[in-house]
């Protein structure tokens, strides 16, 4: 009787063990890729390097197939040990250069570089990434307002005048999407439903240029233009200033010329057709 009991139990014990693994496999091998990503998303500019407890957590992967994720990304250099911890593999930022992000930072760094200069203002670089922008590029300036953006960091378009222009170009793609629910808010100046996004929108297409009235971050705004080739806004460009302040006519002029300036030095870019037409 006792063997019999202990038998069922070894059985049972064994048929639990198999059916995780048969999980843990289906898991990884069904959905490596996705996985993949997963991990990576939970790294950022303020957290470089990360322990597998926290890669867990912050992906929501059990702790086993978060494991083995981690040891197939290592295998191929997408991550790298750091002591116990991991950190994003160098062999990313050779993926990276051929990317759309990379060459136009590449082109507008110095035009940036040079008003940034002369005026001072704090500046963005931001691409559209599905209803979010993803900032590329920023320099600092000590006057300006705190900015809740960061190089590789993301905000709700619709919050940021980078967005709202790049928005405004992008040909109604994003606008199903955002229009799915309410939109988030991240202060009391944000704009929180559709029909008035829509309505901002084309205003900023008539116009040309976006404004962030302590949109994204209270005490914070700013001025962004597209930059432009062939028609086509494949980036944006803002200049962030205290709310305090007022900004001179001419800066917007100045921005603008920045930005056209850059459109045409990516348009004769020699990846410029591959990269960013896709051709």
């Amino acid at each position: 009787m006792i063997h019999s009991r202990e038998s069922r139990r070894a059985v049972s014990r064994l048929t639990r063990e198999r059916r995780e693994v048969t999980t843990i496999d289906a898991e990884v091998g069904g959905g490596v890729l996705r996985k993949a990503f997963e991990v990576l998303d939970t790294f950022g500019p303020k957290r470089q390097t990360m322990s597998l407890s926290d890669i867990m957590r912050r992906s929501g992967l059990p702790k086993t197939t978060t494991h083995r994720v981690l040891q197939q990304m290592l295998s191929v250099g997408i991550v790298e040990r750091a002591g116990s911890n991991y950190r994003v593999g160098s062999r990313m930022f050779a993926w990276s250069s051929p990317s759309r992000e990379v060459a136009v930072r590449e082109v507008a760094l110095p035009f940036m570089a040079d008003f940034n200069r002369r005026h001072g203002h704090t500046l963005h670089l931001a691409t559209l990434c599905d209803t979010d922008v993803l900032y590329i590029e920023k320099l600092h300036s000590r006057a300006t307002a705190a900015s809740p953006s960061m190089v590789g960091g993301r905000l709700p378009a619709h919050c940021t005048a980078v967005g709202k222009v790049l928005l405004s170009y992008s040909g109604g793609l994003p606008y199903a999407a955002l229009a799915q629910g309410a939109l988030a808010t991240r202060t009391g100046a944000s704009i929180a439903s559709f029909t008035a996004l829509r309505k901002s929108l084309v205003t900023i297409r008539e116009m040309g240029y976006a404004v962030d009235n302590e949109e994204a971050a209270a005490g914070l705004r700013c001025l962004a233009v597209p930059i432009l080739v062939a028609g086509q806004a494949i980036a944006a460009m803002s200049l962030a200033h205290s709310a305090s302040i007022s900004i001179p006519k001419d800066r917007l002029v100045g921005l603008q010329d920045t930005a056209a300036r850059i459109g045409r030095a990516m348009a004769s870019h020699p990846g410029y057709r591959s990269i960013l037409s896709g051709d």
